[in-house]
């Protein structure tokens, strides 16, 4: 049937400028159809072997390899990676489940039905076109494994495939899982933390620490539970902290996720924020944190409203995990993190607290992602807060780093925090004793729809061809009539842009400022010449260069606009499809570069985030041109990390390994749209006619 064999024999692995192999011989073997469970705490080597047997590490400047690490078998390797939004390479639903199939050439005729099916096993019910940028973070982790499934692979490493999921998106998963193994066999390698989710899908347990595999046993007996957490005795609860009043929330300012709620947190007591992936958990928790503004109603703490307080306040009130603990690192070291929020004689007590006084000289963005996490929550929780605010706290954490969680909140609501933690851990809202707030699920964000009108079905290419030509014949003269003449035409043309276009004012202001500002330049400081209306200095305000002025105004709006217009209506996928298979530009190249245009929608969201974090750990005060720094090079590095991690899921399927790739979607170019080409060459000739006709034809060469 396909299933891959894994022969690993005697291997280690070190990273680039790391002293300490990842992993050190290692042997391991699985037969075909095995399905097999790697545990082990965090930072001890399991991702990274993950990432060697999807094939994604294999480069000389990856790392350097010693030993044996066969996996034979004819079907492609599978992999699904931690954080869920690095994942996602194509702009919408099935594109992205396709883009592994394109990749290992699989017909056009044969992918919806592939597609169809790797939805359905893991309960993700959207439309095709569906943006991949509205998902909420659980069905991103669900479309990854989706897409990974789609290409039906002989061997399947998962790692941490569930730590995103609300418990309806476990039990979909999973079920997915042995749905493709009973239907295909197929060797499975699953990364988790806790092992009774796959007792019964599994065969094996081995446990990896620090780099060596230290045990390997046979699944026998009942399934496991994870290590017990010792639960906490609750101290009597204080006055109410925190107080909610009719709160509506808000990501972006017009569309609700919540409410509106009521409830108050006494000083000592843990309240759990409850619900399903996209309930609104954690704009709820980011708006309590004072980084969000309430969409309606009230919040306080202590009885102040933590969106009116400075950055500085707000950081000695309220400690802050968000979901992606990368998003709370400012600086080079653990150290000088852990320094700056307590003083470093308490960073040593942290740091051996929560496990992390072996990698205190490292960048926190190298950290492991249940290491990245240990740091956050011992930054959070090391300036004694009021408030504590945890968004999915357990995320990636082993054993031992969910009892220090325990303790440490245990601690703080003994010592009088109020706690409110955003989760999906029954285990620790247990082990807690948490009072839960359940959020319902609400009605399903808007979705911006496809475009409609004749722009939408027209080749990108045709539209390329129609804004290019008028904008060339333009710049051959700098005159008021041509340019008149063409915006006038162009304007005509406008209602076939279909329904209006969603923020086409905020699209327009770069070329409305523009013609403004060039406009106003060339009228103070252009040619003189006729009649001088105004005169100081340098500044010459003539008859001659008012018209010059005019003349570039008109042209830069004859000239942007309509390709603002155009391309508004342009899907990057489909002009990423014209450009592969009309153009014939080199298919890796292009999908390269549209995978790079998603990845700039979560560098944006990033810098959203870090935007929140700097306020939330008091630097939001600082100058603006100190923000912006800070926030851009961090950005920058992890942007980094994020491109290095999306080149790796894309990698895992298949991409690059072929020079050609099928297509999902095919791209073709019928004749009715060399009209929009020849339209764009009618309106060029037309306008330059006008100028010559009228005597006002410039030419700007000669």
């Amino acid at each position: 049937m396909g299933a891959a064999r894994v022969e690993i024999s005697d291997f280690s692995w070190s990273f680039p400028g790391q002293l300490t192999p990842a992993l050190q011989g290692i042997t391991l073997s699985l037969e075909p159809g095995e399905r097999v469970l790697l545990t082990g705490p965090s930072g001890s080597g399991k991702s990274t072997l993950a990432a060697l047997l999807a094939g994604v590490l294999r480069d000389p400047d990856d790392g350097v390899a010693s030993g044996k690490m066969l996996v034979s078998g004819n079907r492609p390797r599978g992999l699904v990676l931690q954080q869920p939004e690095d994942q996602t390479v194509m702009a919408r639903v099935h594109d992205d489940v396709a883009f592994g199939l394109e990749n290992a050439l699989v017909e056009p005729a044969q992918m919806q039905e592939l597609i169809d099916q790797a939805l359905a096993d893991v309960g993700l019910a959207l439309a095709p076109d569906h943006p991949t940028r509205a998902l909420s973070g659980g069905q991103r982790q669900r479309l990854a494994l989706a897409g990974a499934l789609a290409m039906e692979p002989g061997l399947l490493t998962l790692d941490e495939p569930t730590s995103a999921l609300d418990p309806d998106g476990v039990t979909s998963v999973l079920s997915a899982v042995e749905t493709l193994l009973e239907r295909r066999g197929m060797t499975l390698l699953v990364i988790d933390h806790n092992p009774e989710r796959w007792w019964g899908l599994v065969d094996r347990v081995v446990r990896c620490e620090a780099g060596v595999l230290v045990s390997d046993q046979a699944v026998t007996g009942k399934s496991p539970t994870r290590a017990t957490l010792r639960a906490i005795t609750p101290p009597p609860l204080g006055e109410p902290v925190v107080a909610v009043s009719e709160l509506e929330v808000s990501r972006d300012g017009a569309v609700t996720h919540a409410g509106p709620l009521s409830f108050s947190v006494q000083a000592g007591e843990i309240v759990a924020l409850r619900g399903a992936n996209g309930s609104g958990k954690t704009t709820l928790a980011m708006t309590l944190a004072g980084v969000l503004p309430a969409f309606r109603g009230s919040v306080t703490i202590a009885g102040l409203n933590p969106h009116y307080l400075s950055s500085r306040d707000l950081a000695t009130l309220v400690g802050v995990v968000p979901q992606n603990p990368a998003h709370s690192f400012f600086r080079a070291t653990v150290r000088a993190e852990l320094s700056a929020a307590t003083g470093a004689t308490q960073a040593l007590r942290d740091a051996s607290r929560w496990g992390l006084d072996q990698v205190l000289e490292a960048h926190p963005l190298s950290l492991s992602g249940g290491q990245q996490r240990r740091l956050a929550l011992a930054l959070a929780t090391g300036g004694n807060p009021k408030v504590l605010i945890l968004d999915e706290p357990s995320q990636s954490l082993d054993d031992e780093g969910l009892a220090e969680l325990v303790t440490q909140l245990g601690e703080a609501s003994e010592a009088g925090t109020a706690v409110i933690l955003a989760t999906h851990d029954d285990a620790l809202v247990r082990a807690l004793k948490a009072r839960e707030v359940v959020l319902e699920p609400g009605a399903p964000p808007a979705v911006e729809l496809p475009p409609t009108g004749v722009l939408a079905t027209t080749n990108p290419l045709a539209l390329v061809g129609a804004a290019l030509l008028p904008a060339v014949a333009l710049l051959s003269t700098i005159d008021v009539v041509s340019a008149t003449v063409a915006l006038v035409l162009m304007l005509a043309c406008l209602p076939l842009a279909g329904r209006g276009i969603q923020g086409l004012g905020t699209r327009m202001l770069p070329v409305g400022l523009a013609s403004v500002f060039s406009a106003v330049t060339i009228a103070l400081y252009g040619q003189s010449s006729g009649e001088v209306f105004f005169q100081w200095g340098l500044v010459v305000v003539s008859e001659g260069s008012l018209d010059l002025a005019l003349a570039t105004a008109l042209r830069i709006l004859a000239i942007g606009g309509p390709a603002v217009v155009l391309f508004a209506r342009v899907d990057a996928t489909r002009f990423a499809d014209a450009l592969s298979q009309q153009a014939r530009l080199p298919e890796n190249f292009v999908v390269g570069g549209l995978s790079g245009l998603r990845l700039l929608e979560v560098v944006a969201g990033d810098r959203e985030v870090r935007g929140w974090m700097m306020r939330a750990r008091g630097m939001g005060d600082r100058s603006a041109l100190r923000r912006v720094v800070a926030v851009a090079l961090t950005i920058f590095v992890l942007a980094i990390r994020r491109s290095h991690t999306l080149a790796m899921a894309m990698e895992a399927r298949a991409f690059g390994l072929q020079r050609t790739r099928t297509h999902y979607r095919t791209s073709v170019f019928p004749r009715r749209d060399y009209l929009w080409i020849v339209g764009g060459g009618l309106i060029g000739v037309l306008s330059v006619t006008a100028a010559v006709m009228t005597g006002s034809f410039n030419a700007i060469l000669g």
